[in-house]
């Protein structure tokens, strides 16, 4: 269901995206974060260096004009280098952890180089990109912490002054999720949005993100999907959908609460299979709630519990489905996690095999597969450590 292909708002992510998933608890699983104190000294630094690009990023001939060349790069500098610091504390932590802040590390640093070599057009793109993944970690489930250093950022009448998509994606990536719900809701109303970029764009699946997994409020949602499919710009495909998600709204709102591993796998494999008779993004609903359930079941065991892995896999499931991005996606370390927390057990199998297809298809195009050789060795390491835990089981 990987909607969101536009560019919109490319400027605002080129200034907010690393120190968005570098420094405000970026990590999709359960893993220990850098100490508080640094973390709060790294974020006051970056965020003074966010309001020196910020206005700057918003104008694409401000950005690559020459005279602003060197506070752009300096900027970018100080992103790259807490980039690389949030990698640094990765090390030894779970899987997942490590290698999405691994990959963000890498593309910040390759962001700072391309535009350092004068290919801003390059660069807008990659953290274009590269920023959709901060939306996707952060609106994964509620986290208080630092919110008070976030909500004065958003105070920035510079960010105040932002149109409205750019508005929402930066409150979500800095977890002022009320912000970022009335700035969606008054997108759906607005008709200075036609229905189609709403949709193509992701903001109708982050809003529903948002509102059922991390608020876990299903009657909002419902009442304002209900005012949306009024308007008469919206075709009737999508009409279909929002009807089918008002009406899974209702449904969760009536009954108990989706909790614990068990009732989340159930809700996960029932989408699943109903996806496979199509109108999948008619689902999309069911997946949220599924996923919040398994995440809340993961934050609850310790780090490297390999109760976590049917977790695990079944977060990379959902993820394949309804993950928002291609460049830097949830599915791969959420099935690596399920896989290194559980090498000899059957699903591990399943885990490998849904990431091999992931992965390769993400490498293959008319001219064939093209897997770099440091992709291809992680998965046969990965392939190799199912071999020799299924070799220790039977001696």
């Amino acid at each position: 269901m990987k909607r969101r292909a536009g560019s919109i708002g490319i400027g605002l992510r080129l200034a907010f995206a690393a120190a968005a998933c570098a420094l405000l608890g970026a990590a999709p699983l359960r893993a220990a974060e850098p100490d508080t104190a640094e973390t709060r000294r790294i974020m006051h630094e970056v965020f003074g260096a966010l309001k020196e690009v910020l206005p700057l990023s918003l104008d694409e001939q401000r950005f690559a004009d020459p005279a602003q060349r060197a506070a752009i790069e300096k900027s970018l500098a100080i992103l790259s280098r807490n980039a690389g610091k949030l990698s640094g504390h990765g090390a030894g932590h779970d899987s997942s952890f490590e290698f999405l802040s691994a990959s963000l590390a890498r593309e910040a640093a390759e962001i700072e180089r391309r535009f350092a070599a004068g290919r801003f057009r390059e660069a807008q793109f990659a953290i274009h990109e590269f920023t959709e993944n901060c939306v996707a970690c952060h609106s994964r489930l509620p986290d208080p912490d630092d919110a008070q250093l976030s909500s004065r950022f958003m105070d920035d009448a510079q960010v105040a002054a932002l149109p409205l998509p750019e508005r929402a994606e930066l409150a979500m990536a800095t977890r002022q999720f009320e912000r970022a719900l009335a700035a969606q809701e008054a997108m759906l109303t607005s008709r200075e949005f036609d229905v189609g970029s709403i949709d193509l764009l992701g903001y109708l699946d982050d809003y529903i993100e948002v509102c059922v997994r991390v608020k876990r409020d299903f009657e909002r949602p419902a009442r304002a999907l209900e005012t949306f499919a009024k308007r008469p710009d919206l075709r009737a495909s999508l009409k279909s959908d929002v009807s089918q998600w008002v009406t899974d709204l209702r449904t969760f709102a009536a009954r108990p609460p989706v909790e614990g591993l068990e009732a989340g796998r159930k809700l996960a494999q029932e989408a699943e299979a109903a996806s496979e008779k199509g109108g999948e993004h008619a689902l999309l609903v069911r997946f949220e709630v599924a996923s919040g359930a398994l995440l809340r079941y993961v934050a609850s065991l310790p780090d490297g519990d390999a109760r976590a892995a049917p977790a695990y896999y079944w977060l990379g499931v959902i993820e394949s489905r309804v993950g928002r991005s291609f460049w830097l996606s949830q599915t791969e370390p959420y099935l690596e996690a399920a896989i290194r927390l559980a090498p000899g057990d059957p699903q591990a199998d399943k885990a490998y095999a849904l990431l091999e297809e992931f992965v390769v298809g993400g490498y293959t195009g008319s001219s064939g597969e093209h897997v770099p050789a440091d992709v291809r060795a992680r998965l046969d390491q990965l392939k190799h450590l199912i071999a020799k835990s299924r070799d220790h089981g039977r001696s």
